[in-house]
């Protein structure tokens, strides 16, 4: 039966169910961001509070902007691709493969029977993350329709989507990472083995995951980011580094929004997260095409990303290469320079940020107010000597 078969009982005409289907949608939003709203001024510690006005509020931010819960440990696992010439030791006797990316360990058993960490491993889990974040994050358990999670994937075929999410499922149910992450003032603490999902499966079309309990309070702890759809929709055998690059720039936005250098981040950064480019050790170990294999893909992959944003190299004083530079450019300029983007559409930081600011100088004004009553007793303390 098709949606409008569904609907012919109530609907006198497409523009009625149309309208319907509209109003419907916004109250789904608000009950969504209502119950963000309720978790966002519950979730401790307090710094990682984050205001609601960060959520998209116009129909195009809706389309263009999801958001999500992301920090340490996330932002680092979604930047792994398992490789033994880099960073992958598979036990022979057991199969335990043992993948170690700064301070990031992930362990897989049975490595060899499992399709392993990929781009779509990656925007499984992005999926259920903002599924978690924008449904006010109240459990560890999440629901995402297949059918939903095709449309954001823009997924044709139902048979090779649900294959392809069941064995992401398998990879993340089957993983454990370890971690170090930087608490207040500076410390830091150790994560040892933890689970992402501890059980998960599709059933009448929906994808069903409990995170794991310790990843699920990690998550809780986090900050929350605009997440750009297209992450959703790359190809990732067309441009295998696209989804890595867009990500990391969008948490250097998210990260620095409003400062000098929100939209200005180093090759070299972007280079350390692009999974499928060669390092220069292994180019000039063999045919030393540094040109054709890192620079031209590098720049193919970004240029994938046009329908969120546009780039362009510039030096460190943000001035942009000259034609001449551009036309000679050699690997050894390259490596020094930086990238400059503009976002076609961004959601507004304002509320976001005054807040933060309240929270910055009420912290200083808590700060000063000690001062002056230590000072006081001190002088209390003399005079009653």
């Amino acid at each position: 039966m098709g949606v409008f078969e569904q609907f012919a009982v109530k609907f006198n005409s497409v523009e009625e169910m149309e309208a319907y289907k509209k109003k419907i949608a916004e109250e789904r939003t608000l009950e969504a961001r209502k119950a963000l709203e309720e978790t966002v001024a519950e979730t401790k510690p307090a710094s990682s509070r984050v205001a609601p006005s960060i959520l998209p509020t116009d129909d195009r931010e809706k389309s263009t902007f999801s958001t999500i819960r992301q920090g340490t440990a996330t932002n680092a696992l979604t930047k792994v691709k398992a490789s033994t010439k880099r960073n992958t030791v598979i036990d022979p006797i057991t199969g335990t493969a043992t993948i170690t990316q700064g301070n990031l360990t992930i362990t897989i058993p049975d490595f060899t029977e499992l399709t392993g960490f990929k781009t779509s491993t990656y925007q499984l889990l992005d999926a259920l993350t903002v599924a978690l974040t924008e449904t006010g994050a109240k459990s560890p358990v999440v629901a995402l329709s297949l059918e939903e999670y095709m449309a954001k994937r823009g997924l044709k075929d139902k048979k090779e989507a649900r294959k392809q999410a069941t064995d992401d499922l398998e990879t993340l149910f089957n993983s454990k990472i370890s971690f170090k992450e930087k608490r207040k003032k500076g410390q830091e603490q150790d994560f040892h083995d933890i689970r992402i999902i501890d059980s998960k499966g599709i059933r009448k079309g929906v994808i069903n995951v409990s995170f794991g309990t310790a990843f699920y309070n990690i998550l809780l702890g986090y900050p929350i980011m605009p997440y750009p759809a297209q992450l959703w929709t790359l190809n990732s055998k067309r441009n295998p580094n696209s989804f890595y690059l867009l990500r990391k720039i969008a948490e250097h936005k998210n990260m620095n929004v409003w400062k000098k250098n929100e939209d200005i981040i180093a090759v070299k950064t972007l280079l350390a997260v692009a999974p499928n480019l060669p390092s220069y050790e292994e180019v000039m170990a063999t045919d030393r095409a540094l040109n054709r294999r890192i620079v031209e893909p590098f720049e193919r992959d970004m240029d994938a990303l046009e329908d969120t944003l546009t780039w362009a190299y510039c030096h460190s004083n943000n001035s942009p290469l000259t034609d001449e530079e551009l036309a000679s450019l050699s690997y050894e300029t390259f490596i020094t320079l930086l990238v400059k983007t503009d976002w076609k559409l961004y959601p507004d930081q304002t509320a976001r940020l005054e807040r933060k600011a309240e929270r910055i100088e009420q912290a200083e004004q808590t700060k000063k107010g000690g001062v002056k009553h230590s000072k006081k007793g001190g002088n209390g303390q003399q005079k009653g000597g």
